[in-house]
């Protein structure tokens, strides 16, 4: 059996996900900087860089563990195709 581990592959996952948290979150009405804050950082570049999955930034199961909790929203829900 031969699986896609390519780069593309992966960083269309990475991007679904920060796609997905992006959504969420402002649905949930949060903004970078409020969502930054709950998690415990000081500034809002982690988000702002890993929702766009930009220059290498992604999230971490740490990160995406907190976020669901905050955003009360199962941690799947950042995997779906379509949220």
């Amino acid at each position: 059996m031969e699986y896609d581990f390519s780069n593309e592959v992966i960083h269309k996952l990475h991007k679904r996900i920060g796609t997905n948290v992006k959504k969420i979150r402002t649905e949930k009405g949060l903004s970078q900087l409020e969502l930054s804050y709950a998690m415990g950082n000081k500034s809002v570049s982690l988000i702002s860089a890993a929702e766009l999955a930009n220059d290498g930034k992604k999230f971490n199961i740490e990160h995406l563990y907190k976020i669901a909790t905050i955003l009360k929203v199962d941690l799947c829900d950042f995997f779906k195709e379509d949220v």
